[in-house]
């Protein structure tokens, strides 16, 4: 750390000072100490040492809270509309482990609304390039992925050691799978769904009364009606966006705002509706 400390530059923002580093002082302290990135930038950050990248994070969170941030563990199950704009986003807000899935690759109808999705991208897996593009963003965290289409014989490993499950699937069976397994392992799910002008969020703990079968019911696959709705680009960008603050607050370990109730979106109104669940308790 000796060798961070003679690295860093003073920056004055927002009222207050900084001792600030960029990222190739932490890279070279990593390569130096036999350390892996995200190793390197918390001993920087524990030292109050703040990568540059930071530094207008915490002019809304502490730097506590970004260090609870950089040691979080986030699983995003699907990496097309909903999950290319999560797993952006949690890599640019710094949490430190992104685990991600998804079996397929892209194709030209992905390209009006999957943020990964460009034309040299096309046929590659979406994985795989979830994985390139959060080094190209983050160099300092860490990620894993995998091509695999999720099943009951490997969610299991998926989920292991995760704080956070955010789901950004587009096919109700295996949206129930992960959810059945995330309840489970007492891992928090943040729900995410996306059709045509509308889309809704919500959230499960791990003790909620609640699940699924609130919002879906019965349904085992998407109706033909709403298969014929398409999907919007702005669609999944905003829905994924409240995802990632609800993610957000859950890991910084605030009350979360869709807990027990769904998030409703209507772009063609532009109203957001919070709708309680009610369960089979209630009349």
């Amino acid at each position: 750390m000796n060798g961070l400390m003679k690295e860093y530059t003073v920056v004055h923002h927002g009222g207050k000072t900084y001792r600030v580093l960029e990222d190739e002082a932490i890279l070279s302290h990593a390569a130096k100490g036999a350390l892996s990135p995200w190793e390197a930038q918390r001993d920087a950050l524990e030292q109050g040492l703040v990568p540059h990248r930071y530094l207008k994070n915490l002019e809304a969170i502490s730097r506590e809270e970004q260090i609870r941030l950089c040691t979080s563990r986030v699983f995003v199950a699907g990496c097309g509309g909903l999950g290319g704009v999560v797993i952006t986003l949690l890599a640019r807000l710094g949490v430190g482990h992104l685990r991600i899935t998804d079996g397929d690759v892209f194709s030209s109808s992905n390209l009006n609304r999957q943020w990964l999705c460009n034309v040299p991208s096309l046929g590659l897996a979406k994985a795989r390039v979830a994985r390139d593009t959060v080094f190209e963003i983050n160099p300092l965290i860490e990620v894993e992925a995998a091509t695999e289409v999720i099943t009951a014989n490997n969610i299991s490993r998926f989920l292991e050691n995760m704080d956070l499950v955010v789901d950004a699937l587009d096919n109700l069976p295996t949206r129930f799978l992960v959810f059945e397994a995330s309840r489970r392992a007492r891992i928090p799910f943040i729900h995410g769904a996306v059709s045509g002008w509308w889309g809704q969020v919500s959230t499960f703990l791990s003790d909620s009364p609640f699940s699924l079968k609130d919002i879906y019911g019965n349904e085992t696959s998407r109706d033909s009606t709403e298969e014929s709705m398409g999907v919007l680009g702005p669609t999944p960008s905003l829905v994924a966006n409240l995802q990632v603050f609800e993610a957000l607050r859950l890991l910084l370990g605030k009350t979360p705002a869709y807990g027990d109730r769904l998030a409703y979106f209507d772009g063609e109104t532009g109203i957001l509706e919070h709708l309680p669940m009610k369960g089979d308790q209630d009349p």
